[in-house]
C-alpha cells in the first residue's frame, strides 16, 4: 500500500493546446450529470463529489492545464481536502510548531536561569499534536481513498478521446 502523501498528485497527457483542452473539458463538465459540483475557469478546473456524499475526509480534485512540447497539454491533478479542513489543519499545525519552538526556547531560558522550566509544556503539548495531525492525515487519506479513486476516474472519463 502506498504511504500517504500530504497532497497526492498525478498527471495526464492530452493532445492539443491547453486552452482548447480546457474548453472541451468545460463543455463535458457542464453536460455531465454532476456539473453543479464542478467549477472551471481559464486553465483550471475543480471536481467535487455531491454534498450528500461528502464527509470530513472527502477530497476534491484540482486540475491545471499546462503547455507541453509538441502542441500537447499536461493536466496536473492534485487531490486536496476542502478549504475549511485544510485551513484548520494548517492553523493547528503552525500553532503546534509555534508552541514547540516558543515553549522550548522559553523553557530553556527558564532552566538556564535556575527557574522552574514550565515553558517546556509547549514542547510536550506541541509535539504530540503534530504527530496526531500526521496520523489524522494518513487516516483521512485512507478513508478518502475510494473518493479519490472516483474523482480520478471521473477526470479520466472527461478527457477520454481528447
Amino acid at each position: 500500500m502506498d504511504s500517504p502523501r500530504l497532497r497526492p498528485t498525478f498527471d495526464l497527457h492530452v493532445e492539443g493546446p491547453p486552452d482548447e483542452t480546457m474548453r472541451v473539458l468545460r463543455e463535458r463538465i457542464e453536460a455531465g450529470p454532476r456539473s453543479r459540483r464542478c467549477q472551471s475557469k481559464g486553465r483550471c478546473a475543480e471536481l467535487f463529489l455531491d454534498d450528500e456524499d461528502r464527509r470530513l475526509w472527502t477530497p476534491y480534485l484540482s486540475i491545471q492545464a499546462e503547455d507541453e512540447a509538441g502542441d500537447s497539454t499536461r493536466l496536473h491533478a492534485r487531490f486536496a481536502p476542502y478549504p475549511e479542513v485544510w485551513t484548520f489543519f494548517m492553523f493547528t499545525y503552525f500553532a503546534a510548531w509555534f508552541a514547540v519552538l516558543f515553549g522550548g526556547t522559553f523553557g530553556y531560558a527558564q532552566w538556564a536561569s535556575d527557574e522552574a522550566a514550565w515553558g517546556l509544556w509547549g514542547v510536550w503539548i506541541g509535539l504530540p499534536t503534530v504527530i496526531g495531525l500526521h496520523i489524522a492525515s494518513a487516516v483521512g487519506q485512507r478513508l478518502g481513498a475510494p473518493e479519490m479513486e472516483e474523482l480520478g476516474q471521473r477526470l479520466e472519463q472527461l478527457v477520454e478521446g481528447l
